[in-house]
């Protein structure tokens, strides 16, 4: 299993969760957003111009938003550094690359959490498993992100989790 930095680094991204993701008008979001549809505080260099504020100004939910890395990833491994500001063409495909990276990367940082558990040999055996489909030594593409999201890893993830409750 390769290493995967499950960490946001925002300086090398560009600005996906800022727009590939929607969110509804609510205590944590000022303001209704449609999926792929800028945020209207993303600059052009794919920065936030309230970030020093975004609790203050109702942007709650985006200081509590971890992409788990899946945001640099996306724009330096899966479209070398290209951003859908420059490339409107291909802006749909990296919204859909992104929004499975993140499922990835969150798995794979929940599979991290769940090896500090008391996992039994065979739990400990799945956990290995799992991360090695969500880090395939073949780099991601888009297509291979969108037919690995339906190949049912996903579900079989999930299923594993539930059955960790009482050991968390």
């Amino acid at each position: 299993m390769r290493k995967i930095k499950l960490e946001p680094d925002c300086e090398n991204c560009a600005a996906y969760c800022c727009v590939a993701l929607a969110f509804d008008q609510s205590n944590m979001f000022a303001y209704d957003k449609k999926a792929a549809e800028p945020c209207k505080h993303l600059t052009k260099d794919h920065a936030c111009n309230i970030h020093e504020q975004l609790t203050d100004k109702g942007f709650a939910g985006c200081v509590r938003y971890n992409c788990f890395g899946a945001g640099q990833r996306v724009t330096n491994e899966l479209f070398a550094g290209k951003s859908w500001r420059d490339h409107p063409n291909e802006a749909q495909k990296m919204f859909d690359a992104y929004r499975v990276m993140h499922n990835v990367h969150e798995f794979l940082a929940m599979l991290e959490a769940a090896r500090k558990l008391k996992l039994d040999s065979v739990q400990i055996k799945q956990v290995e498993v799992f991360q090695n489909e969500l880090s395939p030594a073949s780099a991601w593409t888009p297509a291979t992100l969108a037919a690995f999201q339906s190949s049912g890893v996903f579900d079989e993830i999930r299923f594993f989790f539930r059955g960790l409750s009482d050991r968390a």
